[in-house]
């Protein structure tokens, strides 16, 4: 369980009050009856809770909890050995984690699938050459929506069919159903070497985002998917955890963005999953089989 810094650590000690950003992270899960925490080496740290172990290094910009990882707002700061966690970071990333074997909330038990992209967008293009993003999300969704049925869930996609739609009717498909939860579903693309599976949430206020895109990233924006930022977390846990273990990929981590409209415009828990990168080849490959597409759904039904 090591977590690679990413730099040397800062130099300059954060105030210890009740109103700093910064507390120690020792007194935060003691003071909170979280866990307790270990230093294993220099620069790593185990926070052991009934739940599972976190593993944080200075300057590390995630965490690793149960074997897949967390990425945080700000990276744990070390000053004069002791480590100091962003109070964002605790409350907002931590804490909703180490509850993430509990219920999703359900009172409706309905279920807002949205395979992305459609129509006239079809999303990345695969480096196959003739697959697009659009094709593979619909497929993944269309086998999701059994799965969850057999487990209770009522089930809402936001398309069935090779059809466009907006990021605002996709929202206002699950405000029409009520849904209690959302999930998005794509399939990812950038330069050479990058693969693997990513679960985003939306940004709480206050935190940096993991992922920009050359979009602005106002820190001070509030979203209206931000009034369920303990819950999206749940929910990303849950989900990312499945997949990391069902699937089996190389593990990208839960993530935070702002731009992502399609769950920051939510107004219930929100998740967006990255099934793998259609721009890598090998996983293009997988991503191209009926038996990949199956074991997603599988891993996001298992999560529910």
């Amino acid at each position: 369980m090591t977590v690679r810094p990413d730099a040397r650590p800062r130099p300059s000690a954060p105030v210890i009050n009740p109103q700093s950003d910064w507390i120690p992270l020792n007194y935060w899960a003691s003071s909170q009856v979280v866990g307790s925490l270990q230093r294993v080496s220099t620069n790593q740290y185990h926070l052991a809770t009934h739940w599972g172990t976190f593993g944080l290094a200075p300057n590390a910009r995630y965490a690793i909890f149960n074997g897949w990882k967390i990425y945080l707002g700000y990276p744990l700061r070390q000053t004069n050995g002791v480590p100091y966690i962003h109070r964002l970071d605790a409350e907002r990333n931590l804490r909703p984690v180490v509850g993430y074997y509990n219920p999703l909330p359900q009172r409706r038990k309905t279920v807002c699938i949205d395979a992305g992209h459609g129509g006239a967008k079809g999303g990345t293009k695969s480096v196959l050459g003739k697959f697009y993003e659009k094709s593979y999300s619909l497929d993944w969704a269309l086998r999701l929506r059994p799965l969850l049925e057999r487990k209770g869930w009522r089930v809402i996609l936001t398309r069935t069919d090779d059809r466009d739609l907006t990021i605002d009717q996709r929202v206002a498909i699950a405000d029409k159903h009520q849904a209690d939860l959302f999930v998005s579903l794509h399939f990812n693309s950038a330069g050479k070497g990058a693969s693997g599976l990513e679960t985003y949430c939306t940004t709480p206020r206050g935190m940096p985002s993991t992922l920009k895109r050359g979009y602005s990233d106002p820190m001070r924006l509030i979203l209206p998917n931000n009034a369920h930022d303990l819950v999206n977390v749940h929910l990303a846990a849950k989900v990312h955890s499945a997949l990391i273990q069902h699937v089996g990929m190389e593990d990208r981590g839960v993530r935070r963005a702002r731009f992502m409209s399609v769950i920051a415009k939510q107004k219930r828990p929100a998740v967006l999953i990255e099934g793998g990168f259609v721009s890598d080849l090998k996983e293009a490959r997988l991503i191209a089989t009926s038996s990949y597409r199956q074991k997603l759904a599988e891993a996001v039904a298992k999560a529910f």
